[in-house]
């Protein structure tokens, strides 16, 4: 796919108007070329602050004078002047109401909605293994994987060696979680491939109900210093879970960061 066909495509991928095809073709694209990558951002940016945005639509005064009119406000006695006065306020709300509740409705049909980021992360999986490049640095030495993602992000995260316990660092790459660009570490444990996304905590907090499986995988998260992580393999859940605590021991061991209390 060219730069100008992707161009084309990406507001329709926003919409969630292509099909899986053309969407991991597109997706490919994106995560290796800076310009197109920015766009994006930018665009999640001004569509997450719309959908933040309070929608409020006052009424109309010359609505409520109508709707005074039609109840015959004017020529009813006081008692009953005060009642439909009442009446016209509560018909008022009710009209600003599903004024509101129509907007929240095309709007939750025009833009997308946030990234869940269990998806997001399977999604992410799932393009490295079609990728024809996977691996953007491919090395299984800390000092030559960390310094090359330091030079790519805005952060320096931690790239444990885990070889003695049998879990060999393959590599790492610059991924994408929604519109936020995130460290990925690659290593291989036996026939299992294990993806490590790791971020600053400051730009995007991990949820307490992130373990899961999906889609085949298994999806564990922790905390380093810093810094989250989340390791998606098709790896078992307690083999997963040893390893989310081998790699977390030995990132925090080359951090200096004390784990919190009753933290994984």
């Amino acid at each position: 796919m060219t730069h100008e066909e992707v161009q084309s495509l990406l507001d329709a991928w926003l919409d969630n108007e292509l099909d899986p095809a053309a969407a991991l073709a597109l997706e490919a694209h994106v995560r290796d070329c800076q310009s197109c990558g920015a766009w994006l951002a930018q665009r999640r940016s001004m569509l997450a602050q719309v959908r933040a945005a309070a929608v409020r639509y006052p009424v109309p005064a010359e609505l409520s004078a109508r709707i005074a009119a039609q109840l015959g406000a004017a020529r009813q006695p006081t008692a009953a002047r005060r009642r439909s006065a009442r009446q016209a306020q509560w018909f008022g709300a009710l009209a600003a109401g599903l004024v509101v509740a129509l907007g929240g409705f095309l709007l939750g049909r025009s833009w997308p909605r946030a990234p869940d980021l269990r998806a997001e992360l399977v999604s992410a999986s799932v393009r490295a293994v079609l990728s024809a490049h996977p691996i953007d640095v491919l090395s299984s030495d800390h000092h030559t994987v960390k310094p090359w993602l330091s030079a790519q992000l805005p952060f320096s995260p931690p790239v444990p060696e885990l070889a003695a316990a049998g879990d060999a660092l393959l590599g790492g790459r610059v991924d994408y979680l929604g519109s936020m660009r995130v460290a990925a570490l690659v290593y291989q444990h036996g026939h299992h491939q294990i993806n490590v996304y790791v971020w600053p905590l400051a730009a995007m907090r991990v949820d307490a109900g992130l373990d899961a499986q999906a889609d085949g995988y298994h999806l564990m998260s922790t905390r380093v210093g810093a810094f989250a992580a989340a390791m998606v393999s098709d790896l078992s859940a307690p083999e997963l879970a040893q390893f989310r605590d081998r790699w977390r021991a030995e990132a925090l061991a080359a951090t200096g960061a004390e784990p919190p209390a009753g933290e994984h």
